[in-house]
């Protein structure tokens, strides 16, 4: 008997925590911000755990325990079926609602959860003091809570995606009602066995609803995930231990590459965007040295790469990726916008964490002529420490005496927002580099978009317009040539007055956040 109410609540702790760790997830995409979604996820869920257990705790007063707990079990399996689909329809709603509905979405499941543990004690203590069943009850519901939360976020999602790790979950809720109907069955001898019939019935319903579930996950991840890209027709769904990958067509666009629900490059918006933020920098070095060597912190589309590999005087390029799915995706769906650069033996592809192998290259004396930091926007705390001020100081370090970083800066847009560009000037204004130029730079799909160049010798605008157009004169470039170049840093009053009373972004205080 003590057997079948360990496996009750050792699952309904580990469910209850991988529900928690995807739902995070999930809404994390939708808000855009792991603040917002974690505060919301977690207020919700833990409100939700007390309600049930006042609720559910008062009922097994007048009803029969067992038969409350084995209820609560199958119903919460059975919500594994839709709770996903049903988070990621929120993305359809204002951002207001959007809030509301991520809080309601885990409330559910968290109630009957909930409900569970004061169930738990009140059938222990039938063999045991309330003391120690209660001790053992919620010692128990932890150690299933830390094996499901360790499990979801180190493997579950990773490997199976957000809706068949909840429905692994559901399948743990599950197990606790066999292992209820086991209970029962001891408890009560007398019981009819037509009662342990009907409940193994019930079971055999909603394990075949959530086997079907299962088993047209990819058909159901498609549809759902369709909702968020809407008028985007989707071709690959991966889904990475680091995030979501999507690769989708859209009618005007081209190709695109998504990153978490973020789009990141387009077909028609690669080449202003890719030849933007490398040929002000690359232009800049080359009209006083060559051949020069490359470094590319992030850039997984090879959008970037290509430019670079057009130059024969760039020697070398060395691009670090986090996510090596990127890249293979990038390899299949995206010829049009990296033309299979990866060929050129120029090019080396590392897979890593670009801040250890910044660390390493300082450690071991690698230095570069140029730097390009092509990441996603920063939308969370740990993102946001990838446009600090110590990010920058580290980049300072792997860069020759006279070398040059630039870095893509998010939106500069009047209508669309430049807050966060204006504070990822301003941090660089306060960083170890002597130059600072910002600029900006229409790229369709992302309205006006903010660059910073930042140089330990160079000027941008010290570049004569004859040298310009000679560095360019062999090499097929569409959007950029000399005038181009000096009206990119020409940036209007408002912005100039947004970047002077902005603050600065560091690591200990993330202030970068994108919604």
């Amino acid at each position: 008997m003590l057997i079948a109410l360990v496996l009750v609540l050792l699952s309904t702790g580990a469910s209850t925590m991988i529900y928690e760790v995807v739902l995070i997830r999930e809404f994390t995409v939708i808000l855009g911000s792991s603040f917002y979604s974690s505060a919301i996820v977690l207020s919700s869920v833990m409100f939700g755990l007390s309600i049930g257990a006042y609720i559910f705790g008062k009922l097994s007063e007048r009803l029969d325990q067992i038969k409350l707990l084995f209820t609560l079990e199958l119903l919460i399996a059975l919500i594994s079926v839709f709770i996903i689909p049903l988070a990621r329809k929120t993305s359809e709603f204002d951002w207001d609602l959007s809030v509301l509905f991520s809080f309601i979405i885990p409330l559910i499941p968290a109630t009957l959860m909930g409900g569970e543990i004061p169930i738990a004690v009140k059938i222990a203590s039938r063999w045991k003091s309330v003391g120690e069943s209660t001790g053992i009850c919620y010692s128990l519901d932890t150690l299933g809570g830390i094996a499901g939360s360790l499990a979801s976020g180190f493997f579950l999602i990773p490997t199976l995606g957000s809706l068949k790790t909840v429905l692994t979950a559901g399948m743990l809720n599950t197990i606790g009602a066999v292992s209820v109907i086991s209970l029962h069955g001891r408890t009560y001898s007398t019981i009819h066995s037509n009662l342990k019939i009907k409940k193994l019935v019930a079971v055999m319903v909603v394990v075949s609803v959530m086997g079907l579930a299962y088993f047209t996950s990819q058909a159901i991840d498609f549809n759902t995930q369709a909702e968020i890209y809407e008028d985007f027709y989707i071709l690959n769904i991966t889904q990475t231990k680091y995030q979501t990958i999507v690769v989708a067509y859209h009618p005007y666009l081209g190709k695109c590459l998504f990153l978490d629900g973020s789009l990141q490059i387009s077909d028609v918006g690669d080449e202003p965007y890719s030849e933007a933020i490398v040929l002000p920098a690359l232009v800049t070095l080359l009209a006083h040295k060559k051949p020069i060597d490359v470094l590319i912190i992030g850039g997984g589309d090879l959008g970037v790469a290509e430019v670079l590999t057009r130059f024969p005087d760039v020697r070398s390029v060395t691009l670090v990726e986090l996510d090596p799915k990127v890249i293979e995706l990038s390899k299949e769906y995206l010829k049009e916008i990296n033309k299979e650069c990866w060929k050129d033996e120029r090019l080396k592809i590392v897979i890593e964490d670009c801040r250890m192998f910044l660390k390493e290259a300082i450690r071991e004396c690698k230095r570069f002529d140029l730097v390009v930091v092509d990441l996603p926007d920063p939308k969370d705390d740990l993102s946001a420490t990838m446009y600090s001020l110590e990010f920058y100081n580290t980049i300072y370090e792997v860069l020759k005496d006279d070398g040059i970083m630039v870095t893509q800066a998010t939106s500069a847009d009047y209508a669309l927002g430049y807050r966060d560009y204006a504070i990822i000037v301003k941090t660089l204004k306060a960083s170890k580099f002597e130059i600072v130029r910002p600029y900006r730079c229409y790229v369709p799909s992302f309205g006006m978009w903010g660059f910073v160049l930042a140089s330990k010798r160079y000027d941008p605008l010290i570049v004569s317009r004859d040298t310009i157009n000679s560095i360019l004169k062999d090499v097929e470039i569409h959007t950029y040539d000399a005038d181009v170049h000096f009206a990119m840093f020409s940036l209007p009053p408002w912005l100039k007055k947004a970047i002077e009373s902005a603050e600065i972004n560091t690591v200990d205080k993330p202030i970068l956040q994108i919604t």
